[in-house]
């Protein structure tokens, strides 16, 4: 009975707190929203998933809400409430959260380079699937008597 514990994994009782600065600071939970911004006067805690949708905008979070375990929250000031994301200022969160950019995904092919000194010629042609027409099919047509 008492190995039980010890063979469970124990989740991080710890937040990520970043400022738009880049700073990561790290915060033991239980944490309110509140306990932040009495810490840091002027600034408000905004979940960093919020800003990583579709609109990129800061949220401001209430501030009896308790941080969850394990997450990103961004400080930012109390002026910049509903205000939209700067490029720059998204480039700080994703560096400091660990999240890539969509736009470097690209998909890339590699395609083999040719030996340009060899002279040969391929040894083993493209082989047709059986059946496969070489020809493309040409109806015969007849006309249609219409009997007037």
């Amino acid at each position: 009975m008492g190995n039980f514990t010890s063979c469970c994994s124990v989740e991080s009782q710890t937040a990520k707190i970043i400022d738009l600065h880049g700073n990561i600071r790290i915060v033991e939970i239980p944490l309110t929203a509140a306990d932040l911004m009495l810490e840091e006067p002027g600034r408000v805690v905004s979940p960093a998933v919020e800003i990583s949708g579709s609109d990129f905008r800061f949220s401001a979070m209430k501030a009896d809400e308790e941080l969850t375990a394990g997450k990103v929250y961004v400080l930012i000031p109390v002026r910049r409430v509903n205000s939209k994301v700067s490029e720059s200022e998204m480039a700080v969160i994703k560096a400091s959260t660990g999240v890539k950019s969509k736009a470097k995904r690209r998909n890339s092919k590699v395609l083999p380079v040719l030996d340009e000194s060899s002279d040969k010629e391929i040894d083993n042609p493209v082989k047709l699937i059986p059946n496969q027409r070489l020809r493309p099919w040409k109806p015969a047509l007849e006309p249609i008597s219409e009997g007037i």
